[in-house]
């Protein structure tokens, strides 16, 4: 009987496979109905899509960093915290990525190791500032000091501060190939690309736009996200890739200037009383500039003060002064009464509201700064370790920009953006707080914003790992190889 039986599988294993598969998915679908009715449907969405993204991950780790690409721009379903702040879809994604990681390497590798990379100490010793601040402020608190909101506020702050300079090495040393960092390049050029469109037929008020404003808005909120410094990446790699990469057929080419020009006039002319857009941007296109030719670089200075600033001054100068110049100066003088006395190791993530709302509530200001809320929250420890990141970011992206010159491909143009938006980063961070969202302004869901820039400076060292190589990995995630930590 179970020879008769095995020979009736082995003669009709393809019907019968198919048979199983049909059959199970309408099983599963049928358990779906059910649930669907019992339980939040989006839990549920989660709870099957969650088997599949562990799948994945394992397996092509590369495709879980385009799906944080991804995410950041066009996923805007958010996980429910009891506050009014919101888990974003990239922030799973990160914090997944890493806990695997971490599994892996304790349980497959059995120790603990990154890539050699001079920006692996200052972000991991940031990264234990940020947790020993959190402590620190809550023993060291003033006894006056009552809770500003919910106590979540401040681990949930602590794990998005962690995350995003974690998401930077997550990419210096789980992308294995240079291939895969082209990937994540062009999914990103274009993601900016459809935002550029569907922005400027808003912005502009264009035949087709009430039908696209029904379209992308979901509950209020836009589908695409043009928060934060996208303009800065998406400028800065478009530029670089035109500029630098001699290989693309000049049509690419001349649609990447195109490109970038778009997201210049989006970001300069359509928003000329946003500092923190545009000023960042320039910047970025300064270096850019440098690198290319000297002769560019002081043609662009030029033309930027004399056209750009000029028409800044006519139109917009004297407002911006009037509604943000004293009010940002007001606010580092209120945050100074808190953080003198609090020099080092700070109040904590998200801790000086706290003061704020029990000593002068009404005189509470957000700083608009990140160098201001890196001091303020982890003190000089904390800003030391940032400062030092910034540094390493800055003069390895310059050497390696140097070591690729004049090779005319896209990982010369790579290190020459990155290294472009590290300098407008660092800019960036002085007038907002787009590096590190603070809890009180943009909440948990700056991530989305704050994340791609991590992730691009990340992908320098990626980079200079995989040219390093000569036999790079497949992308699983035992392919992790380096010192040990």
């Amino acid at each position: 009987m179970i020879d008769l039986l095995s020979f009736f599988v082995k003669r009709h294993r393809v019907s019968l496979t198919r048979i199983g598969i049909v059959g199970g998915m309408i099983a599963l679908l049928a358990f779906m109905g059910y649930l669907a009715v019992e339980v939040d449907p989006f839990i549920v969405l989660i709870a099957i899509v969650a088997p599949m993204g562990a799948f994945i991950l394992l397996k092509r780790i590369e495709l879980a960093f385009v799906a944080m690409l991804l995410s950041g721009v066009f996923v805007r379903f958010r996980l429910p915290t009891g506050t009014s702040s919101e888990i974003v879809m990239s922030l799973l994604l990160c914090g997944g990525i890493l806990g695997l990681w971490v599994v892996n390497m304790l349980v497959v590798d059995k120790r603990l190791a990154l890539k050699p990379s001079p920006i692996n100490l200052p972000l991991l010793a940031f990264m234990v500032a940020v947790f020993v601040s959190l402590g620190w402020s809550r023993a060291f608190r003033d006894v006056f000091v009552h809770e500003a909101g919910s106590p979540f506020v401040s681990v949930a702050s602590a794990v998005v501060m962690v995350l995003l300079p974690g998401t930077s090495l997550l990419v210096a040393n789980l992308v294995q190939s240079t291939r895969w960092l082209r990937v994540m390049v062009w999914v990103f050029l274009g993601e900016g690309l459809v935002s550029l469109i569907v922005s400027l037929i808003l912005d502009l008020h264009l035949g087709p736009a009430n039908t696209l404003r029904q379209l992308i808005f979901y509950n209020g909120i836009v589908w695409i996200n043009m928060q934060g410094l996208f303009s800065l990446w998406y400028v800065s790699l478009s530029l670089a890739l035109a500029l630098f990469n001699r290989r693309l057929h000049w049509v690419w080419r001349t649609a990447l200037f195109v490109h970038a020009a778009g997201w210049v006039y989006w970001g300069f002319i359509l928003r000329i009383t946003w500092l923190s857009g545009w000023v960042p941007t320039f910047a970025a296109m300064a270096v850019i500039a440098f690198m290319r030719s000297k002769k560019l670089f002081v043609i662009l200075v030029v033309v930027a003060i004399v056209g750009a600033g000029g028409y800044y001054w006519r139109t917009a100068f004297a407002a911006e002064t009037d509604e943000s110049g004293h009010t940002r100066l007001a606010a580092y003088e209120v945050n100074w009464r808190v953080t003198g006395k609090h020099l080092l190791l700070g109040t904590g993530p998200a801790g000086y509201a706290s003061y704020y709302m029990s000593y002068f509530p009404t005189e509470a200001m957000a700083t608009h700064s990140n160098y201001i809320d890196i001091i303020a929250q982890t003190g000089i420890v904390g800003t030391f370790f940032i400062l030092w990141f910034f540094g390493a970011q800055v003069w390895g992206g310059y050497k390696l920009g140097r070591k690729l010159q004049d090779r005319g491909d896209f990982a010369e143009s790579l290190s020459v953006a990155v290294l472009a938006g590290t300098v407008g980063c660092m800019i960036a961070m002085a007038l907002g707080d787009w590096l590190f969202p603070f809890a009180y302004t943009q909440g948990i869901i700056g991530f989305d914003a704050s994340m791609f820039s991590w992730f691009f400076m990340g992908s320098l060292w990626a980079l200079s790992h995989s040219l390093r190589s000569k036999d790079p990995a497949t992308g699983n995630l035992s392919a992790t190889k380096g010192a040990t930590v």
